[in-house]
């Protein structure tokens, strides 16, 4: 599967992560049930694939309102991809 996956640009570019390196192979570990290790690799992996779905529902299902629910699980999102953004930047490199 990593045959497959796109080079990040940004990496290539400046020589260091992008805030969403790491997501590609986070989702090739979740799909070989490999949890722990998709969690280690990006850890806003599980609030990605919420926000995913939750808007799937807000697209699908319009007689039900999921705005602050598609807009609470971006921010907890955002905030999860930089905190760890920063602690790996900060304390692994």
């Amino acid at each position: 599967m990593e045959y497959y996956m796109l080079p990040c640009v940004f990496k290539k570019m400046f020589g260091i992560d992008c805030i969403g390196c790491g997501i590609q192979r986070s989702f090739d570990l979740v799909i070989h049930g490999q949890f722990s290790a998709a969690f280690k690799m990006f850890p806003a992996i599980y609030t990605t694939f919420l926000l995913i779905f939750s808007i799937a529902l807000f697209i699908i299902d319009r007689k039900h309102n999921y705005q602050k629910i598609v807009i609470s699980l971006a921010i907890a999102n955002a905030v999860i991809m930089i905190v760890s953004y920063v602690y790996k930047m900060r304390f692994i490199y």
